[in-house]
């Protein structure tokens, strides 16, 4: 996927976003990569940086302006924005590096980005020295007060080297933030993702209201993606978004992976009229299908898993106290149980409860129904892999016919999701423009419904035979 769409830009010229780039490892690369990108899809976009930028770095953007005595040209911007798109912003050219702006200039900028058109500012804030991993010195980073999106960079080279000069920019500072006292010591996932989030580290600088969103750079190789995996996985364990990409490599798709808290939804609140009792509580192999569920959705690779009650909730919630401790790994306090109380309306107010309910840093709930016993945990988890490599809506298919549940909508899509009503659940979205929707190939017996007494039977039967 690229970059704009992997950051959730707006590309909203009356409210751009300010986007700073620190850290290590591929923040000029892509910076001009998001840019191209930008001017390509016919918006305007400035680039700078508050610090400074390799003056061979300057003919990476079609266009410079160089700002004099702290004062844009605004004349002279909106000239090179209309010839280009794209327009790179510094203060002075003299080699071996160029200057960037001032704090308060790139705050000016994006008080004028509206009369210009600019749907958004790129900016460098601080520097590296051409290393792929560093610890911000007591002045970085340089971030404008107008940063709505930060963005650190870290370079997937670094893992499994030590943490010296040859790896690391300042390790002198780098050390004592993870806690190494030997410079001897191996770089490791862990501390990573331990230094995109440290306050002193990636994170720091970051307003409150500022989104955050760390870019896991030069997965370039199977070894690299594997590290970079797992630490975007401890990355969204604690909360937070990131980006697994290759953004210097220009004929390769910059972002191969997005990652984030997710949360697998268990629709388990129907009264299962057609069944005669309580579909949740039927036993497969001496376990409930709610449990089973449960224990799919623990498994599927979401950060957590919540459960809709309705009908029958107290008897169900007794059954899903059986959920093991540890299913694959997950641990049971990812599994959050609510009531919908307005369950009697049909489906569609199980996912609005659900969708309401969600964590606010989630990115994306898979939806799947309690009764479908034969979903496999390899299908939920190749859903999330659809969704990871950029999709924002994802179901099964069966003989290249699209299905319903189980089904991932993506956090763009939450507004329309509690908008829906009625028996259908989120089905209305899916069938309403089937060609934006990714589909996993699936079978027909991996995705049934089990809702009357003879199906149920007829299942029993079959798994026995």
């Amino acid at each position: 996927m690229n970059l704009t769409h992997a950051l959730r830009l707006s590309l909203d010229s009356t409210a751009p976003d300010v986007v700073s780039f620190v850290g290590a490892g591929g923040k000029s690369s892509a910076i001009f990569r998001l840019a191209g990108e930008i001017a390509g899809a016919g918006h305007r976009v400035v680039t700078t940086t508050t610090t400074h930028i390799a003056a061979e770095q300057i003919g990476l953007s079609p266009a410079y302006l160089l700002v004099k005595d702290q004062q844009i040209d605004w004349d002279a911007l909106e000239q090179m924005l209309k010839t280009h798109n794209q327009c790179l912003l510094i203060s002075d050219d003299q080699l071996p590096k160029a200057t960037g702006l001032a704090p308060h200039l790139v705050d000016a900028l994006a008080q004028a980005a509206p009369g210009l058109y600019v749907a958004a500012i790129l900016v460098e804030a601080d520097g590296s020295a051409r290393r792929a991993v560093k610890a911000p010195a007591p002045h970085e980073p340089v971030l404008a007060d107008a940063t709505n999106l930060l963005v650190p960079v870290l370079g997937l080279d670094t893992i499994g080297k030590p943490l010296d000069t040859t790896t690391a920019h300042r390790p002198e500072l780098l050390r004592p933030l993870l806690g190494v006292a030997d410079p001897a010591t191996r770089f490791t996932p862990a501390m990573a993702a331990r230094l995109l989030l440290d306050p002193q580290g990636g994170a720091k600088g970051r307003a409150s209201a500022a989104r955050f969103v760390p870019l896991i750079n030069k997965a370039d190789n199977p070894t690299c993606q594997l590290a970079g995996r797992l630490i975007a996985r401890l990355l969204a364990e604690q909360g937070a978004s990131s980006l697994l990409g290759k953004v210097g490599l220009q004929d390769e798709t910059p972002v191969g992976e997005r990652w984030g808290p997710t949360t697998a939804v268990v629709l388990a609140a129907g009264s299962a009229s057609r069944m005669g009792r309580p579909k949740q509580l039927l036993e497969l192999e001496g376990e409930a299908l709610v449990v089973r569920a449960a224990r799919l959705a623990l498994a599927s690779g979401a950060t957590e898993t919540l459960v809709v009650l309705g009908a029958y909730a107290k008897e169900v919630e007794v059954a899903l106290s059986a959920v093991p401790a540890t299913q694959f790994g997950a641990q049971v306090g990812r599994l959050r149980v609510i009531y919908n109380p307005d369950w009697q309306t049909g489906q569609a107010s199980s996912v609005c409860a659900a969708v309401r309910d969600l964590q606010p840093a989630c990115q994306a709930a898979l939806f799947m129904p309690v009764d479908q016993p034969n979903v496999p945990v390899s299908l939920l988890r190749r859903l999330w892999r659809a969704w990871r490599a950029g999709h924002d809506r994802v179901a099964t298919a069966v003989d290249g016919a699209m299905r319903g549940a189980p089904a991932i909508f993506d956090r763009s899509y939450f507004g329309e999701l509690l908008m829906l009503e009625g028996d259908q659940g989120a089905r209305s979205l899916l069938k309403g423009a089937a060609e934006d929707v990714a589909t996993v190939p699936s079978t027909g017996f991996a995705v049934a419904d089990v809702d009357t007494p003879d199906q149920w039977e007829q299942f029993l039967h079959f798994r026995s035979g």
